[in-house]
């Protein structure tokens, strides 16, 4: 009994009937080859539905698994392949797939193509010039037939994106839960979705967003089957899609932009920028769960000791903020003292202001202004390579200068996005920063994101700390005791000899 294993396959660009129509087609090409060979026997199949050959995404698929069966010799020599054509195996450049079936023929098994009837062995591809020159023509045209199909696409694409853009086509039926299929209007969930950002914006942790609208009975709208309430998985991901300020996500799949103001906003952006930066605070450690505020650290991922290790709360309990105390102190690794937390935090709010006149020299907005020149520059670049890649076609020097321009951009892009978005992070004016009250959850996250913002750490000493804002201007700190708090302007502190600011440059 001849052993007998087949692959069928349909690229991403067929869907619905078009795709069942192919997977009906290679199916009864098998059917028709096992009537006429009664001796053989199919003892695997493999099957890659939607995945494209020209791309060689079939290769992470079950192709991909079938190869590595192959060449564990999972199967015995002489073991057939069945395929409808051999551009099932791969529409890639002839010698990529020239390179994969040699890898299969190298293994003893045959590759039957029963569109055209053609059966390659290992030793028919080395001797039969016939045979491998129908093989290398089959391999190009096959290859050349779905670069025109992906251009057309992606055309096709672009052309959708730009009336989408200008708000005249939709690109999916796919929309959020919160969005009316119909109207691409707000439905009944939007309430849900903006209490969720307001309790993550109130202090909650995930956990607690979680567990607050499932004991609610808050349901889900989720349209998956299998949906069960909230989770903190589901609580994330709300948070984090930019559909809910409007905005369809970009597509790498059909190299296409993000289009804003595609969805009704069911949250305003500032409002989801300091989400963002909620849930990046968080990523650095545990949300607290309690309920008291005080377990909210508002230095969260800043303070570290001179020893080098890390500074946290301890000995936290009800209205008792506890003391900052380096993690190696305890078993005797370092002799830093622990610092008073209550008297620190109050007096790091009350003199915050002149630190940020310290610090405030309008770094940030030149930052910015070089990153978008820069911008400027490589975008002008990616232009010029595409008009050359248009004038001489198929240079892959090109093609991978032009791939690694347009992944720079993005990259600025997103340092320049990321910048602005801690600027917008909060719409309270910082002279009100003595105003928060730091015994609700609320006030302490909003504190503990204005921080985070303007300072890059905090070092604990024995009788000090020195506090390191983003330009790396150092103010030291007395801790034994702090200097007194008469409301004076940090330089006039320092003038008095009661703290040390370090020079620093540009």
């Amino acid at each position: 009994m001849r052993t007998v294993i087949t692959y069928l396959r349909f690229s991403s660009a067929i869907q619905g009937a078009e795709g069942a129509d192919s997977t009906r087609r290679q199916n009864d090409l098998f059917k028709q080859w096992l009537k006429k060979n009664g001796d053989a026997q199919i003892v695997a199949s493999f099957s890659d539905e939607g995945l494209s050959g020209y791309k060689g995404k079939h290769l992470t698929g079950q192709f991909g698994d079938m190869l590595a069966r192959i060449e564990a010799g999972e199967f015995p020599e002489g073991t057939i392949l069945l395929v409808e054509s051999i551009d099932r195996i791969g529409r890639l450049e002839h010698l990529e797939t020239e390179a994969l079936m040699n890898r299969i023929l190298g293994n003893g098994i045959e590759i039957h193509t029963l569109q055209d009837g053609l059966i390659y062995t290992k030793d028919a591809l080395a001797d039969d010039l016939g045979i491998s020159i129908i093989q290398r023509v089959k391999a190009y045209i096959a290859h050349q037939k779905s670069k025109q199909k992906s251009f057309r696409v992606s055309q096709k694409w672009g052309q959708r994106a730009k009336l989408a853009l200008a708000g005249e086509q939709r690109l999916t039926k796919m929309v959020p839960g919160w969005i009316d299929p119909e109207t691409f209007k707000l439905n009944e969930h939007a309430e849900t979705v903006r209490l969720i950002f307001k309790l993550l914006l109130d202090g909650e942790s995930l956990h607690n967003i979680a567990r607050h609208l499932q004991s609610n009975g808050i349901k889900s709208f989720s349209r998956r089957k299998d949906a069960n309430g909230f989770s903190v998985h589901s609580v994330r991901t709300i948070l984090r899609s930019e559909t809910t300020i409007g905005t369809l996500p970009a597509s790498q799949r059909n190299d296409r932009p993000a289009i804003p103001n595609y969805y009704e906003g069911v949250v305003d952006i500032p409002t989801f920028n300091k989400a963002q930066e909620i849930l990046d605070k968080n990523r650095k450690g545990r949300t607290p769960a309690s309920d008291n505020p005080l377990t909210i650290n508002i230095f969260k991922g800043l303070f570290r000791c001179q020893c080098g290790a890390s500074v946290h709360p301890t000995g936290t309990k009800n209205k008792y903020a506890g003391v900052y105390r380096c993690n190696n102190h305890l078993d005797g690794r370092c002799d830093v003292p622990p610092l008073k937390r209550k008297p620190f935090d109050r007096w790091m709010i009350d003199n915050f202001l002149g630190m940020i006149d310290v610090g405030n020299d309008g770094e940030s907005e030149r930052k910015i202004a070089a990153l978008q020149h820069e911008v400027e520059i490589v975008t002008a670049r990616i232009k010029k390579a595409t008009a050359l890649l248009l004038e001489m076609d198929d240079i892959d020097e090109l093609k991978i200068q032009l791939k690694e321009l347009n992944q720079k951009r993005t990259e600025l892009q997103t340092t320049i996005d990321n910048m602005r978005r801690k600027a917008s992070l909060t719409d309270k004016e910082l002279p009100q920063l003595k105003d928060i009250d730091l015994m609700t959850k609320a006030g302490r996250v909003e504190c503990q994101l204005i921080l985070s913002k303007h300072l890059k750490g905090l070092t604990l000493g024995k009788d000090s700390v020195t506090v390191t804002l983003q330009n790396d201007t150092e103010i030291t700190i007395p801790t034994n005791p702090l200097p007194l708090n008469d409301g004076s302007p940090i330089f006039e502190i320092a003038d008095k000899e009661l703290l040390d600011i370090d020079a620093y440059q540009l």
